[in-house]
């Protein structure tokens, strides 16, 4: 029997095979990106359009989006199926790259990569974890610290702190107290898709260690190893601290709430979640970073592994089906270059490409940036495991946070281990 990610592929090509025109009519110098990237995110293609069409005038780029909440690998799988045919796509999920990159509908740049000499922007190390089966696919253009917490400095002075706290413990010390100072909840705990899962995932990362994530990640050691268990124990450490509001008030916040709650309605204090809450709070909020908002670096445990983050990374992925090879290798130099560079720093966010002016960037990206370097990085985890087994993980962590428990924690795990034995 095929498992779902071989039936996912040959479905995928099948789909390529049997519709040989694009959904969309395409001018000879058109250039095609497929997304499914909204808000301050799809603001920086937006820009990074703008100015590459202002450089190439014979150049049209026509962004192609796909609705969709939460996970959109869905859609974006429906989309190629259904006949689009890009130049471009952005993707994030190096599970995903793989599957496309199985499919046959990715084209290998590392020719182009040469040419171009994008090794001056990018460092190895992105050019290493940007590498599926031993071809490169495309560029990561942005880049987020996922294993920061996002908060008001003046909240914490309310309860007489000048300084994030630096450790796990002196973390939790603080929720109490920010109850008592009128917060509803200190954590503004985002579980209604996959946003919960980002605690757990740098949890993991900090008592497991970077070795460890890439294993789970691989399925190399199992969901129910004593070091997983351990990463949810601490996990669990946060709810029984009293971090968060009533469980079916986390089932129904997504990202973009929990937000809201903290910087606008004002009732709650820490979140963790991406880089793209810096554009948000700029841009809607109207927020100066540093000073109105702050990111703060997850408190230590103590295990040896403090200094290692959990990021993610926007990619954009040369495609084998679309009809512009050479202006989409055209417009990928261009978002490397200094000038895309500069506009994605200067929309709030940090890139990975070495031709930024680091003077750009406002206080909070610079931390993110600093926080990155001081140690190993690892992916996102959810962002690691083939399709067929994120979902059942996130599902899980929504029903461990139902029942945070001891008792509670190995079901918790075999479960996630026996969606792991079908997926692999």
């Amino acid at each position: 029997m095929c498992s779902f990610r071989n039936s996912t592929v040959v479905a995928l090509g099948m789909g390529l095979a049997l519709l040989g025109t694009s959904a969309f009519a395409q001018a000879a110098k058109d250039i095609t990106l497929l997304t499914w990237l909204g808000g301050p995110d799809r603001k920086v293609l937006d820009t990074l359009v703008t100015g590459f069409e202002a450089k190439h005038p014979d150049f049209k780029v026509k962004i192609n989006v796909v609705t969709s909440q939460g996970d959109a690998r869905g859609g974006m799988r429906t989309a190629l199926m259904g006949g689009e045919k890009p130049d471009l796509v952005t993707n994030t999920w190096p599970a995903f790259r793989k599957e496309l990159a199985d499919a046959g509908i990715l084209r290998d740049v590392a020719p182009v990569w040469t040419d171009k000499g994008w090794d001056k922007a990018l460092a190895k190390t992105w050019r290493d974890i940007s590498t599926t089966g031993g071809s490169v696919y495309g560029i990561p253009y942005i880049f987020g610290y996922r294993s920061g917490i996002w908060h008001v400095p003046a909240d914490l002075q309310k309860i007489g702190l000048q300084a994030f706290p630096t450790s796990y413990d002196d973390f939790l010390g603080t929720f109490d107290p920010l109850r008592k100072a009128g917060f509803a909840e200190p954590i503004a705990m985002p579980a209604k898709v996959y946003a919960h899962a980002e605690w757990f995932e740098t949890l993991l990362m900090r008592t497991g260690g970077p070795g460890l994530v890439t294993d789970l990640g691989a399925h190399k050691v199992a969901w129910t190893d004593p070091k997983v268990a351990e990463a949810l124990r601490q996990y669990a450490r946060l709810f029984a601290a009293n971090c968060c509001g009533d469980s079916k008030l986390m089932y129904a916040t997504h990202w973009d709430d929990a937000a809201d709650r903290i910087f606008v309605e004002r009732k709650a204090n820490f979140l963790q979640i991406g880089m793209w809450i810096n554009a948000r709070a700029i841009s809607q909020y109207h927020l100066k970073p540093g000073v109105d908002f702050a990111l703060g670096k997850f408190p230590a445990l103590g295990r040896g592994f403090d200094n290692a983050s959990i990021i993610d990374a926007k990619e954009m992925l040369a495609t084998s089906i679309g009809s512009n090879p050479d202006g989409a290798d055209m417009f990928l130099d261009y978002v490397l270059s200094p000038e895309g560079a500069n506009l994605i720093a200067k929309a709030g966010f940090a890139t990975p490409s070495s031709n930024v002016d680091v003077s750009i960037y406002d206080p909070v990206a610079a931390a993110s940036v600093r926080f990155v370097n001081e140690g190993e990085v690892r992916f996102v985890l959810g962002d690691m495991l083939p399709g067929s087994l994120v979902d059942e993980y996130r599902l899980a962590l929504q029903q461990f946070i139902g029942n945070p428990t001891e008792a509670n924690i190995a079901p918790t795990l075999a479960r996630i281990e026996a969606a792991a034995a079908r997926a692999y």
